[in-house]
């Protein structure tokens, strides 16, 4: 057997994932678990990296994993620089407020290194518990969108204001990751080289106003940072969504969890897992149930008007689909959402609705 391992500094290579070090890292949680054999099955590079393991066990606690284990975190070199902090705020997710929501995978092991930049998350493999994860082409039933609304009414309605592990000292107001990638997409560089390309056919006139968008963000931003906040996922489009065998859609890469308005979620949610026509046949009646869960939490929902308005406001989020490289998403999905996305930004006369 190797010599004990430390869990920090973690692995930022695949060979670093070795028996000893998981050894430390399951440890943490399941005192006396010892791993003697790991083996990478298969690894999916993006964003962020998940590596697929099959773990063998000398001792194995009544409570630990089981042998399938995904380890999620920066393994490429080239992303790391760019999307280290995603890494690191979603280990603290898990390590800090994952446990207070319902309908997240257990956690075996969560740690961010500081030094390294490094952010490491150790969950279930869920294609073992047979989940299904989201694709932009699905087509999911009204009812399971109003089913996933409850899911954000309910982490919205418990950390309302900051309550409870909304209060956590290092939830930043606006994705520390979301924020400045969505900026550097309208720089001029980015925007010449994307605007032209499929993902983007679908803006129209006002939409290829650059400068106008760029006003537009920066007023939204400006006006969700005084409002009432809570935790938001971020990012809850539906290629962060899997659903196990009992239906129910549940949600994945906390990588851009913050503090942020309940508006955020919701819009970037519903215009994005919607085709065009059914957004347009449910949106009001999918927005009047979220408001009444989420008023089953807080007395401090906002009335439908003032919902309203701010659904209208918050397509600016989605239309950044539109011009993802495709390093963080393949082209043919950026086309897709961003004909969803630039549809609704449209339909809601967006920018007007913010004033710029």
């Amino acid at each position: 057997m190797e010599p004990a391992a430390q869990i920090s500094p973690l692995p930022t290579r695949l060979d670093d994932i070795t028996p000893s070090w998981l050894t430390a890292a399951i440890s943490k949680r399941c005192p006396g678990t010892v791993v003697d054999s790991v083996d990478i099955e298969s690894v999916i590079w993006g964003t962020a990296t998940k590596v697929f393991l099959q773990v063998g066990y000398a001792v194995a606690t009544s409570n630990g994993p089981g042998q399938a284990l995904c380890l999620k975190g920066g393994f490429d070199e080239k992303l790391h620089g760019v999307h280290n902090i995603g890494y690191r705020v979603e280990a603290r997710f898990y390590r800090d407020i994952a446990a207070a929501f319902k309908d997240m995978p257990d956690c075996w092991f969560a740690a961010e290194d500081v030094a390294s930049g490094q952010g490491l998350v150790l969950i279930d493999d869920l294609r073992r518990a047979g989940a299904v994860f989201g694709k932009p082409g699905d087509r999911p039933s009204i009812d399971d969108v109003a089913k996933s609304l409850e899911s954000m009414a309910r982490w919205h309605g418990l950390t309302w204001n900051r309550a409870g592990v909304g209060a956590r000292s290092w939830l930043t107001v606006g994705s520390e990751l979301f924020r400045p990638v969505a900026a550097s997409f309208l720089s001029p560089d980015h925007w010449a080289a994307y605007i032209d390309l499929p993902q983007a056919s679908a803006f129209d006139r006002s939409l290829r106003d650059r400068e106008r968008l760029l006003r537009g963000l920066h007023a939204l931003w400006q006006a969700d940072d005084v409002g009432p906040l809570a935790v938001s996922h971020g990012d809850p489009h539906v290629g962060n969504t899997y659903v196990l065998p009992d239906g129910v859609r549940r949600f994945l890469d906390w990588q851009t969890v913050c503090l942020a308005p309940w508006s955020d979620d919701v819009t970037y949610f519903v215009a994005g897992i919607l085709d065009v026509e059914d957004r347009r046949a449910h949106e009001i009646d999918l927005l009047k149930h979220y408001l009444a869960v989420l008023g089953s939490f807080t007395n401090e929902a906002p009335d439908f008007d003032e919902a309203w308005l701010a659904y209208r406001r918050h397509h600016l989020h989605g239309l950044m689909f539109a011009l993802c490289p495709p390093q963080m998403q393949p082209a043919e999905v950026c086309t897709q959402m961003g004909i969803r996305y630039a549809a609704a930004a449209i339909d809601h006369a967006t920018l007007d609705a913010l004033a710029v």
